[in-house]
């Protein structure tokens, strides 16, 4: 064939008694739809599977993967409700954190409130309220909040207080990072149960990341230069650390020796770091001041999972 022709394909349906027509040629459209779609469902599912394995959990990656092509759209599940700030009717975090809270406690708009926030990458001064803590960002109803990556987004001189009740769900902080906060990076203080993921807390005035009463659970942790201890446990809480990339070097930079890298304050109460394996608190916990690597009256312990 040159480059000029052009090749046609024509097929003709065929009916069972010999007859053609146009109900053969309608048979053949359902059948080829049909073959069609059965061909796209198994491609999907062996992405579906690919993607299981895929170890990323933030929301955002998945839904500009559902945009590029039907058959990604088909094989992902369908992304939570969200938002993300920068907000065209909020200045700050702060704003919008307490609009989603609003909305949760508004029985018409429950059921239609982001529970996802994404923040876009850059950095950004002024989260929330002032108080004796300096500027911090109170949580206290459950929300996800997903960065950009570690160092592409970043609260300056913003720390993260969680609040709230535990029956009531889970925060999320993944792929951001939290610099120079007046008080500590991320305090759960007898509020909800965070998850963190990907996160750095840096030269944060006080403690990196706090529990008091409430439980953490961080997997790839980097705490640096902060002035109090890296990691506190503090009254009934426990803090379990996890992933190759956690680091907790360089804090208590007060120098006092009441504090440590990894803390956990008292016995009495189940004050307790938890350390996935194979971290061991002689790898992770390096070139702090103040009482040294790791202290306090309470347990610090390797864990199997």
């Amino acid at each position: 064939m040159s480059g000029g022709e052009t090749l046609e394909l024509t097929t003709t349906a065929t009916l069972e008694d010999g007859g053609e027509g146009e109900e053969g040629e309608a048979e053949l459209v359902i059948n080829t739809t049909l073959s069609l779609a059965s061909r796209l469902n198994q491609r999907a599912d062996l992405l579906r599977n690919i993607f299981s394995f895929h170890k990323t959990r933030n929301p955002k990656h998945y839904i500009n993967l559902r945009s590029f092509s039907k058959l990604f759209h088909r094989a992902l599940p369908p992304p939570p409700l969200w938002t993300m700030f920068p907000h065209s009717n909020h200045t700050t975090i702060q704003s919008l954190v307490d609009h989603l809270e609003e909305l949760q406690g508004d029985e018409e708009s429950s059921g239609n409130v982001p529970s996802v926030l994404f923040i876009e990458e850059g950095e950004f001064e002024y989260g929330g309220r002032d108080g004796g803590e300096g500027n911090f960002v109170t949580m206290k109803k459950p929300l996800s909040m997903y960065g950009a990556g570690r160092g592409m987004t970043t609260l300056v001189g913003v720390g993260l207080k969680i609040q709230g009740k535990k029956s009531e769900g889970i925060i999320e902080i993944e792929d951001l990072t939290i610099k120079g906060s007046e008080g500590s990076g991320l305090n759960a203080n007898y509020g909800m149960n965070v998850i963190m993921r990907g996160c750095s807390v840096e030269e944060c005035k006080w403690c990196g990341v706090s529990a008091y009463g409430a439980d953490i659970s961080c997997d790839d942790l980097q705490v640096i230069g902060c002035g109090d201890s890296g990691v506190c446990a503090g009254y009934n809480a426990t803090i379990t650390l996890s992933g190759e990339g956690t680091s907790i070097q360089g804090n208590v930079t007060t120098g006092r020796s009441a504090y440590y890298g990894l803390e956990a304050e008292e016995s009495g109460v189940q004050s307790v770091i938890h350390l996935v394996v194979p971290l061991t608190k002689e790898q992770i916990s390096t070139n702090n001041g103040g009482g040294g690597n790791w202290g306090g009256d309470g347990t610090i312990e390797q864990i199997s999972k």
